[in-house]
């Protein structure tokens, strides 16, 4: 029995619901619902006042106060509350007319808009209301109202309380005064007032779907249907210019992406939809992006204090290899070959693969890092500053690459069909640091390979003549009494006169003050072409030991087509 009467209970409620709210606008309806709201069984009810000439009524799982009034809409309701908000005039009480039986009209709206609050009593449901005297009884469609001196003004016998209100529709007298407020005023939009009829009120629909599945779980989506989702475009890479200096590499991202993941939008890619994102990190951060900055604090200015600054690149899957090009690259020269105040120092790839550690000048050098055999998948770059005397700057790009992979245990590798190969810290100038002696590093064993070009046969080598104090190219070979093995301003070639320092080209070892290997030129006094006509991968060991170094070797190479 308690079932059906809940259910009772909810069909009515929603269908004054549905006639108050969304026919009562349409078709003047006279029954409006005034409010809606959740409620607990067996909760206290607020104990905030009802407003006068209306009801509540419990239903399941709902709360509901409904309202008897002609003629009122809900437009008229959002008028009365935007004009309280605004202004608070004076209230002037005017006479109404009794209400008739059917609805009455809308009050014209040349009412006078400041009246007082119509003094309508309200019977409480839990009260029992004394016979209307000499009035006919009122129908169940149509209440009839009931005058105000007829309303009992002593309280009567309270009845057995129940838990729900009476379900009998309160009888509301007749109002003597109203309030202009209520109006329809000439110049409030309907579809205004119907908007925030449906946001004070919602809609008959929802409030179907909130009877029928008042515990039904939330719809699980995306909740925001974002750019990239819409727009899809590969994260490939691009480059922006940066003036006459140089030219920075990116990966093209949206500009709100590239923003959240810490780069820096330029300029446009992917057909104007993207943004070339480039990114730029320092000492202490911690990198995965494809090409990185790596740039020593308040760059491109000098540093002249002591730190330790460490950035670490994790690979990316796939990731066989990193590639480092120094484009600023100054650290405090080598002291007779070893890196004592400065030290660049390269840690996390592969255990077989040998990265010596770097100072001086190396400005546009590069090195490959092996990492596909590291099991830490991290790479950790490290610059350690010892001494606060001088200045040093750097600013190294770092490029995870996963195609056009350099050949195995290259540390050094080239792709052009030209280019210019040199030790390091080779170049004698620079632009922070102090201009001391240019000379290679001690304790070096490293390869430099090229990729050898489409009918390519051989590969020459020269060296440049670029004068100033120091030989073009030197590398110095000394015997147990430190006696040079090779004469000044002679060239060495073979493993006799080179047995320590040396660069091998096409298996001969070269070394001493010229370079020359007596092939093409058999005079060791001056420099001569170097042809590599060997079969197979190009490579050109470098080796140093760790007891005498010299200036170096700069060599132009040029592959030559098969004749």
């Amino acid at each position: 029995m308690l079932l059906n009467r809940d259910a009772l209970i909810s069909a009515l409620v929603l269908t004054l619901y549905y006639v108050g709210v969304a026919v009562a606008h349409h078709e003047q309806r006279d029954f409006v619902t005034m409010g809606v709201r959740k409620s607990r069984r067996g909760s206290p009810r607020s104990t905030a006042p009802q407003r006068f000439g209306g009801m509540a009524i419990d239903g399941i799982g709902f709360h509901y106060t409904l309202r008897y009034q002609p003629g009122f809409h809900l437009h008229k309701l959002a008028q009365q509350v935007a004009e309280e908000t605004t202004m608070a005039p004076p209230e002037v009480p005017t006479e109404m007319p009794a209400m008739p039986t059917e609805p009455a009209p809308p009050a014209p709206s040349t009412m006078p808009p400041d009246e007082p609050e119509p003094t309508i009593p309200m019977r409480p449901t839990t009260e029992p209301l004394p016979d209307p005297p000499e009035t006919p009884p009122p129908t169940d469609m149509m209440p009839t109202p009931v005058p105000s001196d007829m309303m009992p003004t002593m309280p009567m016998p309270m009845p057995m309380p129940t838990k729900r209100p009476s379900m009998r529709p309160m009888v509301p007298p007749t109002p003597s005064t109203t309030r202009s407020s209520i109006m329809q005023p000439q110049t409030f939009p309907g579809k205004l007032a119907h908007k925030l009829k449906q946001l004070i009120f919602g809609s008959p629909v929802e409030a179907n779907l909130i009877l029928k599945q008042p515990s039904a779980p939330k719809a699980k989506g995306k909740g925001f249907l974002s750019l990239f989702e819409v727009i899809k475009f590969p994260n490939t890479k691009c480059s922006v210019s940066m003036g006459d200096i140089r030219t920075m590499e990116g990966v093209c991202y949206h500009e709100f992406e590239c923003k959240s993941l810490g780069g820096i939008p330029t300029e446009s890619c992917a057909d104007g939809v993207g943004a070339c994102c480039i990114f730029v990190n320092g000492c202490g951060d911690v990198t995965s992006q494809q090409t990185v900055y790596f740039e020593s604090p308040n760059y491109p200015q000098a540093v002249r204090e002591m730190m330790i600054c460490v950035l670490i690149v994790n690979v990316r899957k796939g990731v066989q290899q990193l590639r480092l090009d120094f484009q600023m690259f100054e650290l405090s020269r080598p002291t007779n070959g070893d890196c004592i105040d400065d030290q660049f120092i390269v840690s996390g790839h592969n255990t077989n693969f040998n990265i010596p550690v770097l100072c001086g000048i190396n400005t546009g050098q590069h090195i490959y890092v092996h990492v596909g055999d590291s099991n830490e998948g991290k790479v950790y770059l490290s610059v350690f500053v010892k001494v606060s005397s001088g200045g040093r700057s750097f600013n190294i790009k770092i490029s995870q690459v996963d195609d056009d992979l350099a050949p195995d245990n290259c540390l050094q590798y080239y792709s052009a069909g030209e280019g210019v190969i040199k030790s390091f810290n080779y170049d004698a100038d620079g632009s922070i640091v102090d201009n001391r002696e240019a000379t290679y590093l001690n304790n070096l064993n490293y390869a430099i390979c090229l990729a050898r070009t489409r009918n390519v046969c051989s590969i020459a080598y020269n060296t440049e003549q670029l004068g100033g104090d120091q030989p073009d190219f030197q590398i110095i070979n000394k015997d147990e009494a430190e006696n040079d093995l090779v004469s000044d301003g002679q060239a060495g070639a073979g493993i006799f006169n080179c047995p320590d320092d040396f660069i091998a080209i096409n298996s001969v070892r070269l070394c001493g003050e010229r370079f020359n290997d007596g092939i093409e030129n058999e005079d060791f006094n001056a420099h001569a072409t170097v042809r590599d006509i060997a079969a197979g991968p190009i490579v050109l060991p470098f080796r140093s030991d760790g007891e005498y170094v010299g200036r170096g070797f700069r060599l132009v190479y040029r592959q030559e087509l098969c004749v």
